[in-house]
């Protein structure tokens, strides 16, 4: 991993480091002037030490905040904005030569003669965004504790419509499909609804945040919580969500998964989804739980095995969830704890007659 990528970076952690040094050179400067000073001038100099005693002590504690954030802090955000969660990305996020992330070197177009193919497609909950070995995501998990052949094709970020050009380029590849697993999330509709587009928009278009955000770790990291937090447009981006399915929006989305299964049937593969919850808003008061019963709904009338785990995690709200305050990814835990879910709900679902 690069912690100085570049010179501003350097620069700045310069910066941190010396303030402490210069201060406390000063300082002892200032002590050595005192004691040849006459009595009319000790009361400048004690009110300058003051002000050094301040500026040593804080620049210190900056100093060891930047060195940690820079050097030891590894973990994620939700939205990946923060240098952090940049660094975390490089430090585990490896891909395979199919381009996906996984310890499985390669994905093979042709199965596996004799054994079933389970193939999971979806975005960073599957991918195992800020778990940092990826044998403790739930598909691996799966795959080391059965025989099936496991496929891991997730990217941050994707929605439906980047999954239907998936399984289409996989078909266009001669890829042969079988159990196809749509893990799917709720915000998977946001790259057809017209309001999150003007807000990623506004949000990729912001003006550059200044030197100091964009060089410093500590600051960087603030910044960027902060701007998670009251920032309308980030802050919003659950509502936004919740009130896509309320419209226009939930019946073209409708008409996309109808075209996904449409494409996995017609080309040998056998469907089945499985559906995770925003586990920082689960509770009493968990305003998604509307927009569950829509998808139970539409899975139901569509014929294809859907698997909710609002309720295995509502069970276990007061867990340890997710990654952590900043990234409402689920974490370790909460991939073990869909793992036997999952599993369980392949056991039942998957189809019994093995073919090549």
């Amino acid at each position: 991993m690069k912690v100085f990528p570049d010179s501003g970076d350097a620069l700045t952690y310069a910066i941190f480091v010396l303030l402490p040094v210069m201060s406390g050179a000063l300082l002892v400067w200032l002590a050595r002037c005192s004691r040849r000073a006459g009595s009319r001038k000790k009361g400048h100099m004690v009110a300058g030490a003051n002000l050094l005693v301040f500026v040593l002590t804080a620049s210190t504690v900056m100093v060891a905040m930047e060195s940690y954030y820079r050097f030891c802090c590894d973990t994620t955000d939700s939205f990946a904005l923060t240098r952090t969660s940049q660094c975390w990305m490089q430090r585990h996020w490896k891909l395979n030569s199919s381009g996906f992330r996984d310890s499985l070197t390669a994905y093979p177009a042709p199965r596996t003669p004799g054994q079933r193919r389970i193939t999971f497609i979806g975005d960073s909950f599957t991918a195992g965004y800020g778990i940092a070995n990826v044998e403790d995501r739930f598909a691996n998990r799966i795959r080391s504790g059965g025989e099936a052949e496991v496929q891991v094709m997730a990217k941050l970020g994707f929605d439906t419509g980047d999954e239907i050009k998936l399984v289409q380029a996989l078909v266009a590849q001669h890829y042969q499909l079988d159990e196809v697993v749509l893990v799917y999330n709720l915000n998977d509709l946001s790259d057809i609804d017209p309001d999150w587009q003007a807000v990623d928009r506004r949000i990729n278009s912001t003006n550059s945040p200044g030197f100091l955000v964009e060089h410093s770790f500590l600051f960087n990291t603030y910044y960027y919580h902060l701007k998670a937090r009251f920032e309308p447009d980030i802050a919003n981006y659950y509502q936004s969500v919740r009130k896509a399915y309320d419209g226009p929006v939930w019946e073209e989305q409708q008409q996309r998964l109808k075209s996904l299964r449409s494409l996995v049937e017609t080309n040998g593969g056998h469907l089945l989804v499985v559906t995770f919850p925003f586990l920082q808003h689960l509770g009493p008061d968990y305003e998604f739980r509307s927009v569950h019963v829509k998808l139970y709904k539409f899975w139901q009338e569509q014929g294809v095995p859907h698997l909710d785990l609002l309720g295995l995690f509502e069970a276990r709200r007061h867990q340890s969830l997710t990654v952590n305050s900043h990234d409402a990814h689920p974490n370790a835990n909460a991939h073990a704890l869909a793992t036997e879910a999952i599993d369980d709900f392949l056991s039942k679902n998957v189809r019994r007659e093995h073919h090549s």
